[in-house]
Order: structure tokens, then C-alpha cells, then sequence
């Protein structure tokens, strides 16, 4: 009798069992990674961000300015940091960019409408730095504030700004 080599049926279902029990539970995990990691790519490119400005700011010895921006040419009022911003030379404490020279970079809309980043109050439309590295406000008072990037579960990132100008990351939860 000439034996035939394959598999069973009861083999194929085991195979079929394990291998649909093993995507049940990575699928969700996967999921979870991937949600984590657009949130932490989110916060590093606007902590970069907060960090270029603050070297500019040094570097020219005034003021410059970062600012929310739907189209990439004038700061855009009501608008929050996850529909676009851009980075500007800001010597005349202006509320908008004094041409297209003075914008030095320009940050479009998070390619990801999953993740929303928004600043409390002081920080929710401009964040300017002084020549010193010190965050101010357009009329030379005092910034310090909070920028929330939440993704679409509770977990979420703070940037806080601190009165000395410098940013740190902490989480947070979003709700």
C-alpha cells in the first residue's frame, strides 16, 4: 500500500484554531503599538519644534514666534496646533509673520486625525521665546502652559512649558 503524505482535516482545523487564537490576541496589541507610537512621533515633532524656536530665538537675539496656521502664511485664530502652525521672525512683536521672509519653517496638518493637540489658554495660539530662551507672551508678560496631544484612547502626552521656557514631556490622560 502506497502511502500518501498531507495533512488531515483534524490537523488542518487544529492549525486553523491556533492560528485565529494567536491573531485574537495580537491583533488588538498590535493595534495598541501602533496608537503609541504615532502619539510619542507626534510629541517628538513638536517638542522639536518648541526646541528650534528656542534655539532661533537665541541665535537671531529676538523674538520669535510659532503660531497656529490652517493655510502656512498668517497665524490662524481658533484654530488648534493639529491643523498646521508656522515658525516665524517675530523682532516687532507682531501677531502675524511680517512677510514671507520672516517665516522660517512651516508644520502642515498631523498627517493622523487620530491624534488632536491643543494648548490651555496661554499656549493655545502662540508660543514666542525671547533672545534669553525664555518663553513670553506678544506683550513681553510671562508664558508658561500646557500642550495636550491625546490620541483617540485616554492615554496622552503634556508638554509642559515652563517658566524658564523649557519644555518637558509627561503622560497624561485624555478624556
Amino acid at each position: 500500500m502506497e502511502h500518501l503524505r498531507g495533512f488531515t482535516l483534524v490537523e488542518l482545523m487544529i492549525t486553523l484554531l491556533v492560528a485565529s487564537i494567536l491573531l485574537g490576541v495580537g491583533i488588538p496589541a498590535f493595534a495598541s503599538l501602533v496608537e503609541n507610537t504615532r502619539l510619542t512621533t507626534t510629541t517628538n515633532q513638536f517638542l522639536t519644534t518648541l526646541h528650534m524656536t528656542r534655539s532661533e530665538a537665541i541665535r537671531r537675539g529676538h523674538l520669535v514666534s510659532l503660531c497656529t496656521s490652517t493655510d502656512g502664511t498668517t497665524c490662524t485664530s481658533g484654530s488648534t496646533w493639529d491643523a498646521g502652525w508656522i515658525l516665524y521672525a517675530n523682532p516687532g512683536r507682531a501677531h502675524q509673520p511680517n512677510g514671507p521672509d520672516s517665516i522660517l519653517r512651516v508644520g502642515h496638518a498631523w498627517t493622523d486625525s487620530t491624534i488632536a493637540v491643543a494648548g490651555n489658554q496661554p499656549v493655545s495660539q502662540h508660543i514666542s521665546y525671547n533672545a534669553l530662551g525664555q518663553t513670553e507672551r506678544l506683550s513681553g508678560a510671562l508664558l508658561m502652559g500646557t500642550l495636550s496631544i491625546c490620541a483617540q484612547s485616554s492615554e496622552g502626552r503634556a508638554i509642559i512649558i515652563s517658566s524658564a521656557g523649557r519644555p518637558r514631556v509627561t503622560t497624561t490622560n485624555c478624556t
